[in-house]
């Protein structure tokens, strides 16, 4: 009896641990199941004292065989559990949606550019950012480095935060410090600045942050800095973007 206990005590600490491992509603189809298999177990044994030669046999030396047969049922339920827990649990949890190469490539992406600009205000962005085209996204990055140091230096509006974090200028009712348009969240941010940047990239057939001087120069890069400005602009905005491209 006392190995029984010991058997049966590891049997359910392993069993608490799986059940902390499941989702919820798994859990509550779980616990619904236990219920009825406790159910049945008090059932068996109501039917087993019920019997006149066992209730002899629970006054003598004999009642090792009673308990014999409680163990048989208990163990028989056990089986039944774990060959139930198996099957529909298992295969619930398999036929959950697998995620799509896309998908997976979306997660790593966010991966890299978290550990790139760990601890700058574009931090916060990444989510949004990770959700835009490779090429795209290494720009939006190359740039919000060159233009604010990842958000350490932005435009803002009675104190807030713009949320502008590349130099775009575009003329709204909000607009910040410098000339600089306001946005209302991160979201609105990368959506407007990744869609301008993807339109240059794709019209200029962009291989270098060279093909992209019109957000730095306007139609003139000399009243900008000059083009030696603009050369250095383009190749610190490469650096940062070959990063997320290598």
């Amino acid at each position: 009896m006392a190995a029984f206990c010991f058997i049966l005590t590891k049997f359910m600490q392993k069993l608490t641990q799986k059940l902390k491992k499941i989702p919820k509603t798994l859990k509550r189809e779980l616990s619904a199941y236990l219920s009825r298999i406790s159910q049945k177990f008090q059932q068996t044994v109501k039917k087993l004292q019920a019997e006149p030669l066992l209730v002899a046999l629970l006054h003598s030396h004999r009642a090792k065989v009673t308990t014999l047969l409680c163990l048989i049922a208990l163990f028989s339920y056990v089986i039944l559990f774990k060959q139930h827990y198996r099957e529909v649990f298992f295969a619930q949890k398999t036929h959950l949606k697998e995620k799509t190469p896309q998908e997976m490539e979306k997660e790593n992406l966010k991966k890299e550019l978290k550990l790139i600009v760990k601890g700058y205000p574009i931090e916060r962005m990444i989510p949004y950012i990770a959700e835009k085209d490779r090429e795209t996204v290494a720009y939006l990055i190359g740039i919000a480095k060159k233009e604010s140091a990842w958000g350490e230096r932005r435009p803002v509006l009675l104190g807030k935060d713009c949320y502008n974090y590349w130099g775009f200028r575009a003329q709204r009712e909000r607009m910040g410090s410098g000339g600089h348009t306001c946005f209302d969240s991160p979201r609105e941010a990368v959506a407007v600045v990744s869609k301008r940047i993807a339109e240059i990239i794709k019209r200029n057939d962009a291989e270098s942050a060279r093909d992209l001087l019109v957000w730095k120069c306007g139609s003139d890069c000399s009243v900008t800095g000059g083009q030696d400005a603009a050369n250095k602009w383009a190749e610190d905005v490469d650096f940062y973007a070959k990063q997320v491209l290598n």
